[in-house]
C-alpha cells in the first residue's frame, strides 16, 4: 500500500471517528438532559421549620442545575439550623415562604451575641433580593474613645465578648473617631424614647431577623410547574428553565396550549447533525486511490 493509500485510509478513519463522536455526544446530551428531571426532583428540608423547599433553592449536594447558584441552603444537622450566604455574609434562615417568595433571615454573627462579630455592613445583592418589609438601620461602633456622645448607647455584647466598648445608634453611620462601624438592619421599634437604643432589647430583636424577597423564578417557574415540569437553572442563558420528563427535556415549558411539545431549547436537532455529516462528505471528496 503506497503512502497515498495510507493517507486516504487515515482520512476515512478520521472521518468515521468524527461521525461516531458526534452521534455519541448527541445521544449522551439527550440522555443527560433527560436526567435533569430525575435529579432535580428533590426538595430541601432542615429541622421542623424549613421543609420541602424547592427552586430557586437547592442543597449543597444537589446538582448545580437544580437551583440558582446564589440560593444554596446549608443545613447544620447538629442544631437543625439553615444557613445561606448572601454577598459574602452568612445568614441564618428563619423561615421561607415560597408562595410569596419571601424569607426571614438574620446575620449568623448576631445569633449568639448582641453585637455583630464580623466588621462588615449588611448588604443584599439587589439584582436578586430586596427588602420585603419596613426595617431600620442600626450602627454598631467599635474601638471608640472614652466619651458619652448624645444618642449613642453603650451596650454590653455578652457571651465572652472582649473587644472593648461598643456603642450603637440608630441610622447608618460611618466609624468617625472609632475604629470600625457595622450597619445592621433591624425592626423600626428598635429605638426608645429620645432616640436611644436599648441594647438588650435590640439584640433580641435582631435575632428575629428581617424579611427579604427574591426575584428569581416567578412567572417562568410557575409556567413550568403548571406544565408538569421541574424548574431548573440554565447556566448558558443564566435564566430559569424547565426540565421535562419527555422530549424536549429542556424548554420554557413541557407542553403548549394545544398539548404539543415546544421546540427543544439550547440543544442541536438531529437535522443539524445530519446536515453536518452531509457537508463533511461533500466538502472533502474521497481519495480514489484507496484500495
Amino acid at each position: 500500500m503506497n503512502s497515498q493509500s495510507i493517507s486516504g485510509f487515515s482520512f476515512l478513519h478520521l472521518l468515521f471517528t468524527v461521525n461516531v463522536l458526534v452521534l455519541f455526544q448527541a445521544h449522551n446530551g439527550s440522555a443527560y438532559a433527560d436526567d435533569y428531571y430525575r435529579t432535580c426532583n428533590n426538595t430541601f428540608s432542615c429541622g421542623s421549620t424549613i421543609t420541602g423547599i424547592g427552586y430557586p433553592f437547592r442543597g449543597p449536594d444537589d446538582p448545580p442545575q437544580c437551583g440558582h447558584p446564589r440560593f444554596v441552603l446549608i443545613c447544620d444537622n447538629q442544631n437543625n439550623f439553615t444557613n445561606i450566604d448572601i454577598a459574602s455574609m452568612k445568614y441564618r434562615v428563619l423561615e421561607i415562604d415560597q408562595t410569596n417568595q419571601t424569607m426571614r433571615i438574620a446575620r449568623e454573627d448576631v445569633m449568639e451575641t448582641t453585637c455583630p462579630r464580623e466588621t462588615a455592613n449588611t448588604t443584599l445583592d439587589y439584582s436578586i433580593f430586596t427588602y420585603a418589609a419596613e426595617c431600620a438601620n442600626f450602627t454598631f461602633l467599635y474601638g471608640c474613645p472614652a466619651w458619652d456622645p448624645p444618642y449613642f448607647s453603650y451596650i454590653s455584647c455578652g457571651n465572652g465578648w472582649n473587644d472593648g466598648d461598643v456603642y450603637v445608634l440608630p441610622g447608618a453611620q460611618g466609624p468617625g473617631y472609632c475604629n470600625a462601624s457595622v450597619i445592621v438592619p433591624g425592626p423600626v421599634t428598635g429605638t426608645g424614647a429620645g432616640g436611644f437604643v436599648n441594647g438588650t432589647r435590640l439584640g433580641l430583636e435582631l435575632q428575629q431577623g428581617f424579611l427579604i424577597s427574591w426575584k428569581i423564578g416567578g412567572i417562568a417557574c410557575g409556567d413550568c410547574t403548571a406544565s408538569k415540569g421541574l424548574c431548573g437553572y440554565d447556566f448558558t442563558t443564566n435564566q430559569t428553565t424547565c426540565f421535562c420528563s419527555d422530549p424536549p427535556y429542556v424548554s420554557d415549558t413541557c407542553t403548549t396550549v394545544n398539548g404539543t411539545s415546544p421546540a427543544k431549547k439550547g440543544t442541536h436537532s438531529t437535522s443539524f447533525l445530519a446536515s453536518f455529516r452531509m457537508e463533511f462528505f461533500v466538502d472533502i471528496p474521497p481519495d480514489k486511490s484507496v484500495s
